[in-house]
């Protein structure tokens, strides 16, 4: 496949270029590349950027299905988004080595599975972690709130075996039932609410475990300032660990909520403007390592129901990289390069996977076509994004070298 006249960005320059493909990898980058009896493809106009690697998904309704993994998958390859970590709380949940690897067989290539670090049916007994990974797992990840000695163990295994361990972190015990930040917003719709110490504790005490222990560690899906804060000093230790931050929280506040807009209602919850404001300055600030769809589909009808009862989750997918180019790319937030880093770069680091999360020769042939000069209004009363305009669609994605 050949390539022809794409915008790509390379040590934060912006540059026109031709771009061969072939056996799934980038074969040549050049400002005029010409070959016979290559498929052509005419990217004047639009950006070729590499293939999204999104570590924090889940399955519509967290139930386990072939719809619902045929469903993930057809909203990634519409998203440009060529990787992805599935969270593993879903039902029916994995519990051997054989279900595994049944599980493994029916999945596309990019899709990386995570296990559990405790039984779910044992909650004081780890999982079988080694036979699980040996099985096709690639990612053990575990809540923070776990007994200590589980979680100790968990790290060294995730040490032990160098794979990553994606935590998040909240403590229930502190969160006295609520179900949205706890704040001005949740008072006065009479509801209960979810502290920020919840989270913060629980990132001070892993993150002084990772450093101790040593494992490379994702945080997953930070909603304060002050949790990155305390990431930020561990790194100056060696602590080997990421802050994960979902698009949402940089995006969104509490007032999302407003009228008991169940379709609002996530996990971690949006929180209050000035931590909203904190999460976008630690953005340009580098505080922050990954961005997330946090992609947690709910059906309707779990929705549309009282706040108290709705089920945690906004489904996104599609519209991932365009919320991420309109709000923090043309809102000049960030640089483009700076995005790119944060969607491609530094996930393929925390899998350590090799020649993945770049346009440079040599590297795997995962990308997207991007058109930054479209523009859309979002059309889905059932979504968080209802009436929103976002600037710039996916085109293609290219996955291998291949149009998928």
């Amino acid at each position: 496949m050949l390539i022809k006249n794409a915008t790509i960005f390379q040590s934060g320059e912006k540059c026109c270029v031709d771009l061969l493909i072939g056996e799934g990898k980038i074969l040549q980058i050049a400002e005029k590349i010409e070959v016979t009896g290559e498929k052509e493809i005419d990217a004047t106009g639009l950006y070729l950027l590499p293939g999204l690697i999104d570590l924090h998904v889940r399955l519509k309704d967290d139930i386990l299905s072939k719809d619902h993994i045929r469903r993930l998958q057809n909203k990634a390859k519409k998203s440009g988004i060529t990787t992805f970590a599935l969270m593993p709380d879903f039902s029916p949940s994995l519990q051997n080595a054989i279900e595994m690897e049944l599980l493994k067989e029916t999945l596309e290539e990019g899709m990386i599975l995570s296990l559990k670090g405790v039984d779910r049916q044992k909650s004081n007994t780890l999982n079988n972690i080694s036979t699980l990974l040996a099985s096709g797992a690639e990612v053990i990840q575990e809540d923070s709130h776990i007994n200590g000695n589980l979680l100790r163990r968990i790290l060294q295994y995730a040490l032990m075996k160098d794979v990553p361990f994606f935590c998040f972190c909240d403590n229930p015990d502190l969160n006295d039932n609520g179900v949205m930040h706890e704040g001005r917003v949740s008072a006065k719709l009479g509801l209960a609410g979810i502290s920020k110490i919840s989270e913060i504790s629980e990132v001070a005490k892993v993150a002084s475990m990772v450093k101790y222990y040593g494992p490379r560690c994702l945080f997953q899906s930070l909603s304060t300032k002050e949790s990155l804060e305390i990431l930020m000093e561990a790194k100056k230790s060696g602590a080997n660990l990421f802050a994960e931050v979902s698009i949402f929280h940089l995006i969104f506040s509490d007032q999302a909520c407003s009228d008991f807009n169940t379709l609002a209602k996530t996990y971690p919850p949006l929180r209050d403007e000035a931590e909203r404001a904190g999460l976008m300055q630690a953005l340009k600030d580098g505080k922050i390592d990954l961005i997330t769809s946090l992609h947690a589909a709910k059906s309707f009808t779990r929705k549309d129901v009282a706040f108290n009862d709705a089920a945690y989750g906004v489904d996104a997918l599609e519209d991932f990289l365009s919320l991420c180019y309109t709000h923090l790319v043309k809102s000049q937030e960030i640089s483009m390069s700076r995005l790119l880093e944060l969607l491609c770069e530094r996930p393929a680091e925390v899998l350590k996977l090799e020649n993945v999360g770049k346009i440079q020769e040599g590297y795997v042939a995962d990308m997207v076509l991007f058109d930054p000069n479209a523009a859309y209004v979002k059309e889905d009363k059932h979504s968080l994004l209802h009436g929103m305009h976002l600037q710039g669609a996916v085109r293609h994605t290219i996955k291998r070298g291949e149009m998928v």
